[in-house]
């Protein structure tokens, strides 16, 4: 899965970009530079399962990251011409990095050129392809991409009184058929709120505050110190976590904006365990247990019989198959399961 940091240029991109990667990538007037990383999704859950475990190895969730260049900051003026658009159309979801560390910052101002900016390019692309596919039909006859012109001509309604496409409710199969124009439009967003040190004891204001750009399964908000969370991540480890410690910080701000956009992309995780390795998978919200074995390996879809399921919370409680077993918390599931996050799943398969 793949996740875009965009905003307004020297709004932190890169900073936001450094404190998740770990890298030191040049932070400042740089507004037409790119950068990439795989990231590891922070998970406690991971390590206690490969504490129970003793495996060899241990591999964490992941997801990769894109640091766009920046827009132009002209919003609605804007000619629609992002840079790096083919790239950000090739994306799942938008990080927008919003300035609020500045003295004479405007984040709604700033939020609004950001969004503007990605519908006029969605506008664009609509209208050129509404005129294209209305004359195809008419010289070919191909009446099967009607619901297609129909599906773009209520995006590009909805484009010109600047909503975007992903706020119209639209079905799955309606989702297939538009799949292919990728629209930025369509992909879900999450705010990023980047203030300075010294608004980090305003947390919870700011947070109430920006919460109204919060919408289910379209928008979410988190608030982060970019410098500082940069700053953290390019700490040796034990340092870090001493750090951390003596601040008596449970987790880093970064870890939970990490978790935000796994959550954000509509992902979830379970896990696999033995003395090889501890790992967890990386699937959609209602994945059956017969695709989530093909997450693995192809054989074990293809000769799938039956899934040993435990929750994560039974697993640390009893730590062994025989005791789950005893205590009735392991349960025998078919390929129509329906896999929840934090399930562990020993799956059973015959090829």
């Amino acid at each position: 899965m793949k996740l875009g940091i965009i905003g307004l240029p020297q709004s932190g991109k890169t900073t936001l970009f450094n404190a998740v990667s770990g890298q030191e990538a040049a932070v400042g007037d740089y507004s037409r530079a790119e950068h990439r990383a795989v990231i590891k999704v922070p998970d406690e859950r991971v390590d206690n399962l490969f504490a129970i475990a003793k495996s060899k190895k241990m591999t964490h969730a992941e997801l990769e990251i894109f640091d766009s260049a920046g827009f132009t900051g002209k919003g609605k003026d804007s000619s629609g011409e992002i840079g790096s658009i083919h790239e950000l159309r090739l994306l799942d979801a938008m990080v927008i990095v919003v300035d609020c560390f500045g003295p004479d910052t405007l984040p709604e101002h700033d939020v609004q050129k950001v969004i503007d900016e990605m519908l006029l390019a969605d506008l664009m692309m609509v209208e050129s392809n509404v005129d294209k596919l209305g004359r195809a039909i008419k010289l070919t006859g191909k009446k099967e991409r009607t619901r297609e012109l129909e599906l773009l001509k209520i995006c590009q309604e909805a484009l010109n009184n600047e909503q975007a496409i992903l706020e119209l409710g639209l079905s799955e199969a309606d989702v297939k058929i538009l799949r292919g124009y990728s629209f930025l439009s369509l992909k879900p967003q999450l705010l990023v709120f980047n203030i300075s040190e010294n608004k980090l004891a305003d947390f919870d204001n700011l947070y109430n505050h920006f919460s109204k750009y919060k919408k289910e399964g379209v928008r979410d908000i988190a608030i982060v110190c970019g410098k500082f969370e940069m700053e953290l991540a390019q700490l040796p480890d034990e340092e870090r976590s001493e750090f951390l410690k003596e601040m008596n910080i449970k987790q880093p701000a970064i870890d939970k904006f990490i978790q935000r956009s796994y959550t954000l992309l509509g992902l979830i995780s379970f896990f696999t365990l033995g003395a090889p390795e501890t790992r967890a998978w990386t699937i959609q919200k209602g994945t059956t247990a017969l695709k989530a074995a093909g997450t693995i390996h192809t054989d074990f879809e293809r000769g799938f019989i039956k899934a040993e399921v435990a929750s994560y919370e039974d697993y640390i409680q009893y730590k062994t198959l025989p005791d789950l077993k005893a205590a009735g918390k392991l349960q025998l599931e078919g390929k129509d399961y329906i896999v929840r996050d934090g399930d562990v799943i020993l799956f059973l398969f015959n090829v």
